[in-house]
């Protein structure tokens, strides 16, 4: 059986203040300048920052919340707000509580309106409320904030910000609006939410109906992980071997973690269970990869042990072909990922 995936994490609603409806005013007009001087920023934005953001976000997403900081701060300074957000993250991660220095991209991110770091700094449940090191602006004056943006986002047709609105705790409808627009990240997170019991579905199999069809217009739209589910879900629901063959290579060569394991023992023969050709060189390089993994998680040990078995079947020379074919494949395909969501642990 495939593996299922992670889930999304939910806040409860908070009353709004006249005081703190007064602040989210201040906050917007700032922003606007703050947005402003940061399109300038962007486009001084050099080609080294660039590099530094797109291997600190792939090290962030295997999981490698210490060797993504520098990468990551390179392009923070520089004024990235998705590089600053991913930082504060990494930050929080790794010290398992909002320090002043995550709190600070946090912020940095914040002002220029980045609607997942201002519910990061909303959050009732972080420790930092009980060290006493978080700031003087409060959680509810960041939730107002976040709040009043995102619907004024969504009524424009924001996806993003239909999808902030209901891991803010707004209601299902939004994301099934985010979905129902194409957004192939919130089609994911709705197929998800209908499989773990969220929604109503008074027709029974209807529920497994709009399962699968999330996860497949997800799969569709180009999301790895969606692609791994949409495998999954039809091999619990007799789907064709043809259909999770090909939804489960092309995870893989999305990059997404589960995907390349199962994949790889696949094509070992480990079980021969979707037909695939048995090639050996390419599972050994693609499991290969997968042992050489620093971040947290499991691949890198399940990785070493899957190795030894595929090795057991393979002569030296093919071994040698195999690493060379992981250096191949790492060229030409996305870096490996865990596809954390964007607003999760």
């Amino acid at each position: 059986m495939l593996a299922d995936t992670g889930r999304p994490y939910l806040f409860k609603k908070s009353r709004q203040s006249i005081k703190g409806q007064t602040l989210i005013n201040q906050v917007i007009i700032s922003t606007v300048f703050t947005l402003l001087f940061s399109n300038a920023a962007a486009a001084q934005f050099t080609p080294e920052q660039q590099t530094a953001k797109d291997r600190g976000i792939a090290l962030y997403k295997q999981s490698d919340w210490y060797d993504s900081q520098p990468l990551l701060k390179t392009a923070a300074e520089a004024g990235d707000r998705q590089a600053q957000y991913y930082l504060g993250e990494a930050i929080r991660l790794s010290n398992w509580r909002t320090t002043a220095e995550a709190r600070k991209w946090y912020e940095a991110a914040a002002e220029q309106g980045d609607l997942y770091s201002m519910l990061r700094l909303s959050s009732k449940d972080d420790l930092c409320k009980y060290m006493g090191t978080c700031s003087e602006k409060s959680g509810t004056d960041w939730r107002q904030q976040a709040l009043k943006i995102a619907y004024e986002r969504a009524e424009k047709g924001d996806t993003e910000a239909m999808t902030v609105l209901y891991t803010a705790g707004r209601g299902l409808g939004w994301l099934e609006k985010a979905a129902d627009a194409g957004d192939s990240y919130a089609q994911n997170l709705l197929a998800n939410a209908y499989k773990d019991g969220y929604g109503w579905f008074l027709i029974p199999g209807n529920r497994e109906k709009a399962v699968e069809r999330w996860f497949k217009a997800s799969a569709e739209g180009g999301n790895p992980e969606a692609m791994y589910s949409y495998a999954s879900f039809l091999y619990d629901n007799n789907g064709t071997k043809r259909e999770m063959a090909h939804w489960l290579k092309k995870s893989a060569e999305g990059g997404y973690i589960t995907g390349v394991s199962n994949y790889a023992l696949r094509l070992a023969h480990l079980p021969d269970d979707l037909g695939y050709s048995l090639d050996l060189v390419k599972a050994y390089g693609l499991t290969y990869l997968l042992s050489k993994l620093e971040g947290g998680g499991t691949a890198s040990e399940d990785g070493q042990r899957n190795l030894q078995k595929i090795a057991e079947k393979m002569k030296g020379q093919e071994i040698q072909e195999g690493i060379a074919f992981a250096k191949k494949w790492e060229k030409n395909h996305p870096p490996l990922s865990y596809f954390h969501p964007i607003y999760g642990y």
